[in-house]
């Protein structure tokens, strides 16, 4: 007989959610891996035209974007796919990749792992408020590297030109 989680519901209205500042713009964590008892978070990332991530993969992480307003581009196994709203692209663990936001503000969830959950808060700082940080569209390398080697994330360039 399968037993009963002990973990509460949640609901992850409008407006809610854990706001954080780093990687070029805002990760809202609305549903922690903490809350699913470590099976996996789902975050909401907003972020500006341009804003992208460096080339990098994570075996050990599986990643699924959805995207909800604007245009993403993902670079995935030297392939570009342009994803808009409503549409989704999960990479399994190990796939080389990058994004990029292609409109104003593109708005995308990422269903991820605890592990590649922590990468992100090591990336992040808390944010005061759910909007864009005053450095919108700027990643450092710098944090970004040492986190990726904590958290199994290896970063092979820095943003590609697609």
């Amino acid at each position: 007989m399968a037993s009963i989680s002990e973990l509460p519901a949640v609901a992850a209205l409008a407006g809610d959610g854990e706001p954080l500042w780093g990687l070029g713009g805002l990760w809202i964590i609305k549903v922690s891996s903490a809350q699913t008892g470590g099976s996996f978070a789902l975050i909401e990332v907003r972020m500006t035209k341009g804003t992208g991530t460096p080339l990098h993969r994570h075996v050990d992480d599986d990643e699924t974007f959805i995207v909800l307003d604007g245009h993403l581009a993902l670079l995935a196994d030297d392939r570009r796919v342009d994803a808009g709203p409503g549409e989704i692209v999960h990479l399994p663990g190990g796939r080389v990749h990058a994004w990029r936001s292609e409109a104003a503000e593109t708005r995308f969830l990422v269903i991820a792992t605890p592990q590649h959950e922590a990468f992100y808060r090591a990336c992040c700082v808390p944010a005061p408020r759910i909007e864009q940080p005053p450095d919108a569209g700027q990643i450092d390398l710098s944090i970004i590297v040492p986190a990726g080697h904590k958290h199994g994330v290896e970063i092979l360039s820095p943003p590609p030109s697609y």
